[in-house]
């Protein structure tokens, strides 16, 4: 195999560090090398048909779309999620380097760049992807089934990989999570367990699939036992504390549960569009404020989306904003109209606003949908005690 085929994409704003590493890739004996200056850019360059990228090595901080983004976007692909991705930093800065190891890497690469170590880890990245030894290939294997869901064949090739090769801290990890996805809990804990005493990259990783075996058995004190220990070590992941939020509130202490969730809101401030069990979380918790400004920041000018309506619905009527609430609600009934929990928050609205008639209108087209719901009968049978007295 000849590594010096393979093109190379190079990330960094700095354009003297950035020419400094296309000159050295040309004296390695890399001639095909494509740049970009942030990871929004390289993105756009790694999904390009002509481009064929080989490997990635990234600068961690620029603007716009930094390295970590990038490594995020490449292993959360369908297609890309194996690229090889060398990060290359000067940061002393630990939680972000943290936050690094939690996504697979290749390599770090340390400013000042020296040419002797770019050829070294270049070489054993770029081989240990595309001419694999038995071990890396069966592992390869395992993590593409796992990600495919084809969960047994996954486990078979991770256990070829795991005799080939006993004490890989990898191996461990990933048959972990497929001892979990088909519901070996048991072997699940144990080789997450082996993980989390063998390797430093996937130390945090291994923690929360341990948070989430426990939270599966009820076991809500270590799941937060070692929650905890994961955000003392890597404390930016937001959905960690809104795990961890969860957990808390789930033994009832509600106050510490919403210190939790606000800092993974904090965590979150700077994205447009936040997960709905964000939104659901704070409304479970009673933080309608919370709750409403996620929305509004979801929503933005897109009034098409109707779980948002609906929660914004919701908010609303706690605050007893009748007609705002009613605005939500009428426009999610205008995209669905035949949607069952629209139609039953809509008439709860109605029955707060003492427009009984009209409720019993949006919950007899609920039972027509479904003859079952217990909360439509339940809210019928109350309206027809009210008119009774």
């Amino acid at each position: 195999m000849n590594c010096k085929n393979y093109t190379c994409l190079v990330v960094e704003d700095n354009l003297s560090t950035l020419t400094m590493i296309v000159n050295m890739l040309a004296n390695i004996g890399y001639q095909s090398v494509v740049t970009a200056r942030n990871g929004k850019e390289a993105w756009e360059v790694i999904r390009s048909a002509e481009a064929r990228i080989g490997i990635v090595l990234s600068d961690m901080l620029m603007p716009e779309e930094d390295g970590l983004q990038l490594l995020q976007r490449i292993r959360n692909s369908a297609e890309y999620w194996h690229l090889p991705f060398i990060m290359i930093t000067c940061v002393d800065d630990m939680d972000r380097i943290m936050s690094v190891t939690e996504e697979h890497i290749d390599a770090y690469l340390v400013k000042p760049v020296t040419e002797v170590v770019l050829r070294q880890k270049i070489y054993s990245a770029i081989k240990k992807a595309y001419d694999p030894d038995p071990y890396h290939r069966a592992l390869f294997n395992g993590k593409k089934n796992l990600r495919e869901g084809h969960h047994e064949i996954a486990i078979q090739y991770l256990e070829e990989a795991r005799n080939l090769q006993p004490k890989q801290s990898a191996t461990y990890f990933h048959l972990a999570q497929a001892m979990e996805k088909v519901g070996r809990m048991g072997e699940a804990e144990e080789n997450y367990k082996l993980c989390k005493e063998s390797s430093n990259d996937l130390y945090v990783k291994s923690l929360d699939g341990l948070a989430r075996v426990y939270q599966h058995r009820g076991d809500h004190a270590s799941a937060m036992d070692v929650l905890k220990k994961a955000i003392e070590v890597s404390p930016n992941t937001p959905d960690r504390h809104m795990d961890l939020a969860m957990q808390l509130n789930a033994v009832g202490n509600t106050a510490a549960a919403k210190d939790s969730l606000a800092r993974a809101l904090k965590l979150f401030k700077k994205k447009a569009k936040l997960p709905h069990k964000y939104i659901d979380a704070c409304l479970d918790f009673g933080m309608d404020t919370e709750a409403e400004a996620i929305m509004q920041r979801s929503m933005g000018d897109d009034m098409g989306d109707i779980v948002l309506l609906n929660q914004m619905g919701i908010v609303c009527r706690r605050r007893k904003e009748h007609e705002r609430a009613k605005k939500y609600y009428r426009r999610a009934l205008e995209i669905a109209p035949d949607d069952e929990s629209l139609n039953y928050n809509y008439a709860v609205l109605l029955v707060d606003m003492k427009d009984y008639q009209g409720a019993r209108s949006h919950l007899y087209h609920v039972l027509r949908q479904n003859p079952d719901s217990e909360n439509a009968l339940s809210l019928i049978i109350k309206l027809d005690q009210r008119e009774a007295s």
